[in-house]
């Protein structure tokens, strides 16, 4: 048993422990105080070990402990300190909060706060601030979608062809990104960065993005440019790093023969990687001013085609599983115009302008 600073022994009882937090704990209060056994009801201090718990995982650990042991002390060592999982661990009763890179002081100093009823950081403390930093988190998503609804607008406005596709192809890539990573497929920062990707073009002449013929070089030059003018738009306006990462780079190829700057490979971020499969894919499955739809699955050969060159072969693979497993649908109805223009020759034909 533990007795912090000498005082009466306090009973500690280690839940879903890791070996690293079991490490963590006996380094300040010794092994055999994690040792011995301890009634579900003679806990004074219950430690959550979350390290490797989701947040709804967290949470419901929390949950349960606080019901077997009510007149114990939840300690929760987590690995994050992230305001929405320290507001759920509030909301489900937990005491308070252990960062997973404490040190021995720290932890003994925790375990005797929760002893004495007075926590080193009391959940209860920060409520209000929670509260406010999740009513000022609701009031920045909500401006940063208008934001993004006014430069689709504008894109849209430009160009309608181009305002179609935006919602198409934003669609195919969110499906593409959950085959790839779940988790980078429910941030609405991807989808956000998605729908504006091509915001750049409303500095590209209306000539040049309505011909319906080959671009020669000088024209070619001119659309090139329009992910950094997209950058440029966006940088200012307190988006999402990713929101811009996604307007810069995706039409940057694996091979670093693409553009803004040639990135290659893993220097290109995944969010982009993924965008620029899906940018071609509906591109090509999408009716053309010089030519017919092509058949999805002639585009995904295409895609397969350019993969390790073009595209990140990992990505490709993606598409091809989840097009197979119907977890990816290409819903371009027949007669609609693709914005995207037939480039000079010497251009691989799956790469969108």
């Amino acid at each position: 048993m533990y007795a912090p600073g000498g005082a009466s022994q306090t009973p500690i009882l280690l839940l879903r422990a890791t070996a690293a937090t079991r490490s963590l704990l006996a380094a300040a209060v010794g092994q055999a105080a994690l040792d011995g056994p301890v009634g579900a009801g003679a806990a004074h201090v219950v430690v959550v070990d979350a390290t490797s718990l989701s947040t709804g995982e967290a949470v419901a650990a929390v949950t349960a402990t606080r019901t077997e042991h009510a007149d114990a002390g939840v300690l929760v060592v987590a690995a994050s300190t992230e305001p929405g999982l320290v507001r759920g661990l509030l909301d489900a009763g937990a005491t308070s909060l252990l960062p997973s890179d404490a040190t021995p002081e720290q932890v003994r100093a925790t375990l005797e706060g929760v002893r004495a009823g007075a926590p080193l950081v009391d959940l209860r403390m920060v409520r209000p601030t929670l509260d406010t930093y999740a009513q000022l988190l609701a009031v920045s998503r909500h401006r940063d979608r208008a934001v993004i609804e006014s430069l689709a607008a504008a894109v849209q406005a430009k160009d309608a062809v181009t305002g179609r596709h935006l919602h198409e192809v934003s669609r195919l890539a969110c499906q593409l990104a959950a085959e790839v990573s779940p988790e980078l497929a429910e941030r609405e920062d991807f989808l956000f960065g998605c729908l504006v990707h091509d915001v750049g073009k409303i500095g590209v002449p209306e000539a040049i993005l309505t011909k319906p013929a080959a671009l020669d070089e000088a024209e070619w030059a001119v659309m090139r440019r329009h992910p950094l003018t997209g950058a440029d738009v966006v940088r200012p306006l307190g988006l999402s790093p990713m929101v811009e990462q996604i307007v810069l780079r995706h039409h940057e190829r694996w091979d670093g023969t693409g553009y803004p700057h040639g990135l290659q490979a893993q220097d290109i971020p995944l969010e982009a990687r993924i965008f620029s499969v899906s940018d071609a894919l509906e591109a090509m499955t999408a009716t053309r001013p010089y030519r017919a739809a092509m058949p999805v699955r002639a585009a995904l050969a295409e895609v397969h085609a350019c993969s390790g060159r073009q595209f990140d072969p990992f990505v490709v693979s993606a598409l091809g599983r989840g097009l197979d497993r119907g977890r990816i649908a290409v819903t371009a109805p027949p007669g609609t115009v693709s914005a995207r223009r037939r480039e000079p020759s010497g251009v691989v034909g799956c790469d969108p302008a």
